[in-house]
């Protein structure tokens, strides 16, 4: 990730609060009721330890992360093997995954080839933003008018 990329801090205002319809992927014919689902209980658990993280590097697209996307963050006190975590380095976000916790040391792979990975025997050192909990990610809108 470079120095482009926005961190958006969460402001819940309870005056914007509106629950969207949901439907659940296959009806039920017993259990058929109106559901509503509102993102930011889905999304965040935690609200004043969550912030939005805007990505503008293309070179996560291998681990489904495209420029555009947005990451949901959770500062958490626990770092699980195989979790996205947002690293602030020289004033940038980089991301990275624990991949491993190996002769004492915890390895985190830099998901940018262009960034080095991480070995260390103690990750609270490290300037961990928090760890990456849900990834928003638009569809590009197709542009293509079909006429009859």
């Amino acid at each position: 990730m470079n120095n482009n990329n926005t961190l958006v801090s969460m402001n819940y205002s309870g005056s914007s609060y509106q629950p969207l319809p949901f439907f659940e992927e296959q009806k039920s014919e017993k259990f058929h009721y109106r559901k509503k689902l509102d993102l930011n209980l889905y999304c965040v658990k935690h609200p004043k330890q969550t912030c939005f993280i805007h990505i503008s590097n293309p070179n996560l697209l291998a681990w489904g992360i495209e420029a555009g996307d947005m990451l949901v963050v959770e500062k958490s006190d626990k770092v699980f093997i195989g979790e996205f975590v947002v690293m602030e380095i020289e004033n940038n976000f980089c991301l990275y995954e624990l991949i491993a916790y190996t002769d004492g040391e915890f390895v985190f792979l830099s998901l940018d080839k262009g960034k080095e990975n991480i070995k260390t025997s103690n990750w609270n050192n490290l300037p961990i933003v928090g760890v990456v909990t849900n990834i928003i990610h638009q569809l590009p809108r197709k542009r293509t008018h079909f006429i009859a």
